[in-house]
């Protein structure tokens, strides 16, 4: 049997408004979190191509995924992988949108920003375990495109679900355990926060305000999940809060799990 240690993290976009909270003063305190927490794997969301770059420096892990457009806006949510630890046997990446294509103009279910899910099959290098892990960052403005796109996920997993490889989805969801995309998704899978038998950290994992590191966590919301396969043994799982120099890395905190399969 083995163990994996996985990871969710929206690090947030590199945006020139932020002053005093840019890329370049956040970057080294992200990766800082990635190492200390030993993730294998983990996904991420909000990554532009100058920080997808920056990841690619982090020798211990390989990473992949294509972005959402081919403009300016474009973002990426790529999932890395321990190279010495996991081979990945299959990857792709489909959009959240009717066609699962990227749409040029008027977006699926009145979205506000395309929206991809990004995903892999991987195999155990010492075990030969294989398991699927997808990643993926739903809309902000609209809840029937949040609904849609939990739909969608359930008919894009269904296939890999008669295999009985376990399966992780892991992503900021953008809204909260009231509404239907997390009834849908509860419906197959477990919501691992919940289900937990030792969780460390708050049950929130986000401002939706931007950056506030005085904020408390009262006014926090959780939008960011990891889901498992009903069968996933859930060993612990966190919320990481960590600050450096009284300073969030992040306006969303990481989840981890660490599961037996």
């Amino acid at each position: 049997m083995s163990s994996v240690m996985i990871g969710s993290y929206n690090i947030h976009m590199e945006t020139p408004m932020d002053s005093g909270e840019l890329w370049k003063d956040r970057r080294e305190n992200v990766f800082k979190v990635l190492q200390d927490y030993d993730f294998d794997l983990i996904g991420l969301q909000e990554v532009s191509g100058n920080q997808l770059r920056d990841v690619g420096t982090l020798t211990a892990y390989s990473y992949f995924g294509n972005g959402r457009s081919f403009d300016e806006n474009n973002e990426y949510n790529p999932i890395l992988y321990k190279k010495n630890k996991l081979d990945l046997l299959q990857a792709g990446t489909f959009w959240l949108s009717e066609s699962l294509s990227y749409e040029e103009g008027e977006k699926s279910w009145e979205a506000q920003h395309p929206r991809i899910c990004t995903w892999g099959h991987f195999q155990v290098k010492a075990t030969g375990e294989e398991f699927y892990l997808f990643n993926t960052h739903f809309d902000r403005r609209s809840e029937e495109a949040r609904y849609h796109s939990a739909k969608l996920l359930l008919e894009q997993t269904a296939l890999v679900r008669e295999s009985e490889n376990p399966i992780f989805i892991v992503g900021d969801l953008n809204g909260t355990e009231a509404e239907r995309y997390y009834v849908k998704l509860r419906s197959k899978f477990v919501d691992v926060v919940k289900k937990s038998p030792h969780h460390i950290g708050p049950m929130v994992t986000c401002t939706m305000i931007g950056f506030d590191h005085e904020r408390s966590w009262d006014h926090y919301q959780r939008t960011d999940y990891i889901f498992a396969s009903p069968h996933i043994k859930i060993n612990r799982t966190q919320i990481i809060t960590d600050q450096f120099n009284r300073k969030y890395p992040s306006d969303h905190f990481p989840v981890s799990l660490e599961a037996t399969f």
